[in-house]
């Protein structure tokens, strides 16, 4: 561990484990051998377990949610000055050899299926008695082992991080700028093309968002969800690949760390931050609809996630509209062209 922020992460991380395996042990009591409505001592007793193994679930998704966030703060703006040659995160995960990305790609597949878990597990104890019966349970077992692998992969990639040997860092992004059609173009699509597809969907969204809020009908709802999985990975290549000049005040640097540092505003937290809320509340927004029709006496209750949820999708929408178009238009404002 090269740094104190390390042994926070792994800290938080082994918080958050401990706390799984404890819902996860209850979680396979339920499974086998959950039977609501019954009078007996053991049904009793699974059930006071079930209330503890809920606290516990829902203090290992903040945990980890945590140790995650102080991981990004470790890689954007700790860590580079220690890796020779560094500028942003960029090098530190070239000094991990590339398994800090995977980590990274884990933690983000257990903190989306933890928000499943949570979401599921709140709608079920909306009334006395769960009609959703051991869904919960089987979730947060499946939740456990993606968390575990996830928090190892962290550890290993924290261990593994050189110190000694220098990295190119940002500096290969420019290098590997050897033409116009190499530098503007990703999977065959131009940067103009990705700027489009990003605001007409946005501009889809935030509308569909707003009718899903006030309707919760099933088409609003599906819409919003599909909407939302399309438009995330969209926004997030035309924010690195052309909204970003705007930040850094020069041409082809696409490098997503950098919008982390404090010199760009730290920006790339409410950015991220903002397509991360679209994504899981897009996802449970369309989850809890389904839940509140398959379990009636959950009706009311899923309405009302959906309606808080469709206004986060909204606002979200509307932060990284004002966080990549404001930039961009005082460019254009005060020098006259659009930066391409």
């Amino acid at each position: 561990m090269v740094h104190p922020l390390s042994l926070a992460v792994v800290a938080g991380d082994a918080v958050a484990l401990v706390l799984l395996f404890m819902a996860a042990v209850t979680s396979a009591r339920l499974v086998t051998g959950w039977s609501p409505g019954a009078p007996t001592r053991r049904q009793l007793l699974l059930e006071r377990r079930s209330e503890a193994s809920s606290i516990q679930g829902r203090w290992a998704f903040w945990a980890f949610l945590l140790s995650s966030l102080v991981l990004v703060i470790a890689v954007a703006a700790v860590l580079p000055p220690i890796v020779p040659g560094a500028m942003c995160g960029t090098g530190v995960i070239e000094a991990t050899g590339g398994l800090a990305n995977r980590a990274l790609a884990l933690r983000l597949l257990a903190l989306a299926l933890l928000g499943v878990w949570q979401l599921t597990d709140r709608l079920g104890r909306a009334a006395p008695i769960s009609p959703l019966g051991t869904l919960p349970a089987r979730l947060l077992l499946l939740v456990t082992p993606v968390a575990t692998v996830a928090a190892l992969d962290t550890a290993s990639a924290m261990s593994s991080l050189d110190v000694s040997t220098p990295v190119d860092c940002c500096a290969v992004v420019f290098d590997q700028v050897s033409s116009v059609v190499e530098a503007t173009r990703t999977w065959g699509l131009s940067d103009g093309v990705w700027t489009w597809l990003a605001v007409t969907l946005g501009a889809l969204l935030l509308p569909v968002a707003l009718w899903t809020g006030a309707r919760r009908g099933r088409l609003a709802t599906s819409l919003l969800a599909l909407l939302a999985l399309a438009w995330v990975p969209v926004a997030a290549v035309a924010m690195v690949r052309v909204f970003s000049a705007y930040h850094y005040g020069v041409l082809h640097h696409h490098c997503p760390w950098c919008l982390f540092l404090a010199e760009h505003h730290l920006v790339g937290y409410p950015v991220f931050g903002a397509l991360l809320v679209v994504l899981l509340d897009g996802v449970g927004v369309s989850l809890a609809a389904r839940l509140g029709r398959s379990a009636p006496g959950l009706a009311e209750r899923a309405s009302d996630r959906v309606r808080r949820g469709a206004g986060r999708v909204a606002l979200a929408v509307c932060v990284f509209g004002l966080l990549t178009a404001v930039p961009a238009l005082v460019w254009r404002l005060r020098f006259g062209v659009w930066m391409s």
